[in-house]
């Protein structure tokens, strides 16, 4: 249960109590009012009977009934031994109570009633009251009775609150200090500690759902470490290769290992290609970064994906030609389908795809694009006839800096490929690859909810 919830629970149980009580004593004052009981058909039978009572009789009548308590039985008579209303079920209304019939009555009954007769000054006319109790009847309830009723209601709705307020701020207090206790250790760097509540202890509410969201934080940033510790072992390691052979050289030169004019300008020569090469690893790095930093992401135009894949196509066939590549292509999408993107990294990442594929494969090896328009969606594949790809290494191949097997002959870092899913992804775009060893790998982009104009 949740901690609204429980708290709105505690609230109705704090008002429901006084309102029961309340309902509770104006049930009793209904229940014990005498008029209720004694003088049921009150109004009826001042009307029947108003020419023998005038109203101020009939008003010191009812008062004199109203102050009887309630278990108290009763019979007004009047002078003449007419029964002007009865709760005594031996002596009926309206009737003429006879002397002798009066002390049948008291003779039956007087083991289990007692009498009392009196007459109250009611006014100019005479009348006999007869009342009677139950010689076992249970005692009236006092007042004090009530209070005490009262007493222990509220002392059990106390007790109740206590409770309910002590459960409600142990599963509060434990959620925090198990909470409390995580955050810390992570704070201190412990990125292995899990943040999830333990089960069958805290009750799932709003702290132990805070600690699940912390719990997603804490995996993305474990693995976010992961990745810089992966980043930072991989700048080491691919840019250490181009500084030692520059470094090297150069103290062959200053130590005049290398004396000749001619082995000099060769030397040189050589460290001004390492210094290229780690020129280019230094733009790769930062451009990577500042793709992942949102830096080169611009607002997204929408533009004809079709044209824009056509466009690249005819670039490609050139490209490959220079590398004596076969290149064949299959355009099927209407130029009036939409899709917003930005076209800078949309082409770079196109073109990383088919650098990919020149370079994995040889000369009359063939690349391909095909794209086509299916069910509101556009597929655009990029295929090479290459050496392929090991099928341990294609759960890899996005990963920054991973090269696969085949590709460790290769110049480079593995930056190309993690490009290409930052890129993809940036645009809610998916991609998957399939490949076999020797015959080729095929890239496949997905564009879902693509939108047709006129």
């Amino acid at each position: 249960m949740t901690i609204k919830k429980q708290f709105t629970s505690l609230i109705i149980v704090i008002i429901a109590i006084p309102v029961i009580c309340m309902l509770y004593m104006a049930t009793m004052h209904y229940i014990r009012k005498s008029d209720r009981i004694l003088i049921k058909g009150y109004k009826e039978l001042r009307k029947m009977e108003a020419s023998r009572f005038s109203k101020n009789e009939w008003d010191n009548i009812y008062r004199i009934c109203e102050n009887l308590p309630p278990d108290v039985e009763c019979a007004l008579l009047a002078d003449d031994n007419t029964v002007l209303f009865s709760s005594i079920s031996e002596i009926k209304k309206e009737n003429i109570l006879m002397y002798d019939e009066l002390c049948s009555l008291l003779y039956r009954t007087s083991k289990t009633y007692f009498y009392q007769f009196t007459s109250p000054p009611i006014g100019e006319q005479k009348v006999v009251l007869i009342t009677r109790i139950a010689r076992r009847a249970v005692p009236q309830r006092r007042p004090e009775n009530t209070i005490r009723t009262l007493i222990i209601i509220l002392i059990s709705f106390v007790i109740l609150c206590a409770l309910l307020t002590s459960k409600i701020a142990k599963n509060v207090f434990d959620s925090i200090i198990h909470l409390e206790n995580c955050t810390h250790q992570i704070v201190n760097g412990n990125l292995n500690v899990e943040l999830t509540t333990p089960k069958n202890k805290i009750k799932k509410n709003e702290i132990t759902s805070l600690a699940e969201s912390l719990e997603k934080m804490r995996l993305e940033l474990a693995d976010s470490q992961n990745r810089r510790n992966r980043f930072i072992m991989g700048i080491s390691h691919d840019l250490r290769t181009p500084v030692a052979i520059i470094k090297g050289y150069t103290e062959a030169i200053i130590d005049d290992v290398i004396s000749e004019k001619k082995e000099i300008k060769n030397t040189m020569e050589l460290i001004n290609t390492k210094a290229a090469q780690l020129e280019n690893m230094i733009n790769s790095l930062i451009n990577f970064v500042k793709l992942n930093d949102n830096e080169l992401r611009k607002d997204f135009q929408k533009e004809s994906i079709g044209k824009l894949v056509k466009e690249f196509a005819k670039d490609s066939e050139l490209t490959s030609a220079v590398f004596k590549r076969k290149f064949s292509s299959s355009i099927d999408i209407p130029e009036n389908i939409m899709v917003p993107l930005d076209k800078q990294l949309v082409t770079r990442a196109l073109e990383n795809l088919v650098s990919n594929a020149i370079r994995y494969s040889e000369e009359n090896d063939e690349i391909s694009i095909n794209a086509h328009y299916n069910d509101e969606k556009i597929i655009i594949e990029v295929s090479d006839t290459g050496i392929g790809i090991e099928q341990k290494d294609l759960s890899h191949i996005f990963d920054l800096f991973y090269r696969g097997t085949n590709s460790r002959r290769e110049e480079g870092i593995g930056i190309g490929l993690s490009v290409v899913k930052s890129i993809i992804d940036s645009h809610d775009w998916k991609i998957s690859v399939t490949s076999k060893k020797n015959e080729g790998t095929t890239f496949t982009i997905t564009i879902p909810a693509a939108q047709e104009t006129c």
